[in-house]
């Protein structure tokens, strides 16, 4: 455990270091400081490093001297107090995050295919065609990009399962640190954090349905926090009308980060409109823009070659390439992820097409069956119609009455994450695809309420209470994973282990070992297969594997 804590730490070091030189370039300064919120800088320049060079290189390669360099710049910039953080703090917070995600689950889809593409992206440089080796390799995440490129190995130890952490560290810590001015983008982190960390709490169930898999390579965690951080930053530029560069670049940058991750989470890039809109002075054309449409050609070209389409899995960015994958497999793949979201917890009818894909005869059954039986909808649901209530009846009173019911900003707000959880509920309506959304919908209706009663003066001066209450919380989740503890578990270099028994050799396809999974490939070294296909080709362009292979499914 000890090694996954001062990883995450040195780790965190690496990514300050890199915040600094990205954004020192930005702004063009010698007087930059850094702060916490500026850690999106050096999260955004490691996944362009990693994209940009693996189409070159294995990133294991790479790996040594991006921590190393990421870590010298730390020092450098350390020395000259360019850090406007609490180093302390902050380990302490790290130490906890870790603790929880030490003792965290395996979950479904790590085992299956995130732990096979960080593989592919440290193994080897990029490949043609892997989705027609496992459908799922098509999936294009920044976040393992990042991971692949930051996964610090130390003997059997490797930091890929814990570097999660670090991102709900930093949240964390804006919300606990001291502010000289809260504000109502303050409020709304400290909400989402407290609901997270309370629903985790009071699930009976480990630490809850989602910081149970904190300790795994997956997109679903990573994706929530970087939606808090769209909503805070947007909120961050509103409230700072005359001083808003930085913050208008920390919202484009946590937007590529969100949507690069989680594909569904696009329509919030009608935030950044709406805010370039109404700052005139903010010049569209500058370096973060440059930057990330280059980081994002990168990763759209990176998406092209993994599969033949510009945004997988939607097969109407798909093209008819040499090493494009099925278009009729992607169908299927998103056919079943829909049939089984639509028919969870107890999947009565998900093989009934009829049922489950082509009417909406699934919903009165998933209203019965998953949202009464998902606390995290049920809760959310409540908080929202208490809002409502409440905001209708101190509307009869004149103290509360105003013209505007709600703001423009407000409004666009809700109207993205409203569209998103429309889009989730018709297409594949199962929490962890959108986590983000409904954790953020319902703590946006405590935001309203807020300010119609004018609450905003009740927290200034405030924030040791609200830091108590925050760590009073934390504490009480981290009391959950001490019953999992034992003093040894402080030198156990690696609490996660594999168990290849039962992987099986299906043939040797142009000189090259194939082997299948069972569904629990996990991070198997070799060409590893879930669904097992008649014959597979590798061809070569200019030196880069061309995966090809048979379809399964029956014409």
């Amino acid at each position: 455990m000890l090694l996954a804590i001062f990883s995450n730490y040195l780790l965190l070091m690496v990514i300050l270091g890199y915040s600094f030189l990205l954004k020192k370039i930005t702004f063009n300064s010698n007087e930059v400081i850094i702060e916490n919120i500026d850690i999106l800088y050096g999260l955004s320049l490691i996944v362009f490093i990693s994209l940009f060079f693996n189409f070159f290189y294995p990133l294991i390669y790479l790996k040594p001297i991006t921590i190393i360099f990421g870590f010298l710049i730390f020092v450098y910039a350390a020395y000259k107090n360019i850090f406007k953080i609490n180093f302390f703090l902050y380990f302490v917070i790290i130490f906890f995050t870790t603790f929880i995600a030490f003792y965290s689950n395996m979950n479904v889809d790590s085992p299956m295919y995130h732990l096979q593409i960080i593989k592919w992206l440290s193994l080897h440089k990029i490949s043609f065609g892997l989705s027609n080796l496992e459908i799922r390799l098509g999936f294009n995440s920044s976040w393992h990009s990042l991971v692949a490129l930051l996964d610090l190995s130390i003997f059997k130890f490797t930091a890929k399962y814990y570097i999660s952490s670090i991102i709900l560290s930093s949240l964390i810590y804006e919300t606990v640190k001291r502010n000289t001015k809260l504000n109502y983008s303050d409020i709304f982190l400290y909400l989402t954090i407290s609901f997270l960390i309370f629903y985790s709490f009071l699930h009976p169930f480990g630490n809850g349905v989602i910081l149970n898999h904190l300790g795994n390579p997956e997109r679903d965690i990573i994706g929530m926090l970087f939606f808090f951080l769209i909503v805070f930053f947007f909120l961050k530029a509103i409230e700072n009308p005359t001083n808003n560069k930085n913050y208008i670049n920390l919202l484009a940058l946590s937007l590529f980060l969100c949507i690069t991750t989680r594909l569904m989470m696009s329509p919030m890039i009608i935030l950044l409109v709406f805010i370039l809109f109404k700052n005139k002075k903010y010049k569209i054309i500058n370096f973060t823009t440059i930057f990330l449409f280059i980081t994002s050609l990168l990763w759209i070209i990176r998406s092209f070659f993994l599969s033949g389409c510009l945004f997988f899995p939607y097969s109407q960015t798909c093209f008819k390439t040499s090493w494009a994958v099925n278009i009729k497999e992607i169908q299927f793949f998103i056919e079943e992820a829909m049939r089984i979201s639509r028919t969870l917890p107890t999947r009565n009818g998900v093989n009934d097409k009829d049922f489950s894909l082509h009417s909406y005869d699934w919903v009165t059954q998933w209203i019965n069956d998953y949202f009464f039986s998902a606390a995290l909808l049920q809760i959310g649901a409540i908080i929202i119609i208490m809002s409502l209530v409440l905001f209708v009846i101190t509307s009869f009173f004149q103290k509360y009455k105003s013209k505007h019911i709600i703001n423009s900003y407000d409004l666009f707000i809700l109207i993205s994450t409203i569209t998103i959880i429309f889009f989730w509920f018709i297409s594949a309506p199962e929490t962890r695809y959108a986590l983000g959304p409904l954790i953020s919908l319902p703590c946006i209706f405590i935001i309203l309420l807020f300010k119609k009663l004018k609450l905003k003066e009740f927290f200034i001066n405030k924030n040791i209470k609200l830091s108590l209450i925050m760590g009073t919380l934390f504490l009480l989740l981290i009391s959950k994973s001490f019953s999992y503890f034992q003093i040894g578990d402080l030198y156990i270099d690696n609490k996660i282990t594999h168990n290849y028994s039962h992987i099986e050799k299906i043939g040797r396809f142009h000189d090259v070992n194939f082997f299948w999974g069972k569904f629990l490939c996990y991070d198997f070294k070799k060409v590893c297969v879930n669904t097992v296909k008649e014959n597979y080709v590798i061809d070569e362009i200019f030196n880069y594997k061309v995966y090809k292979s048979d379809t399964w499914l029956k014409e």
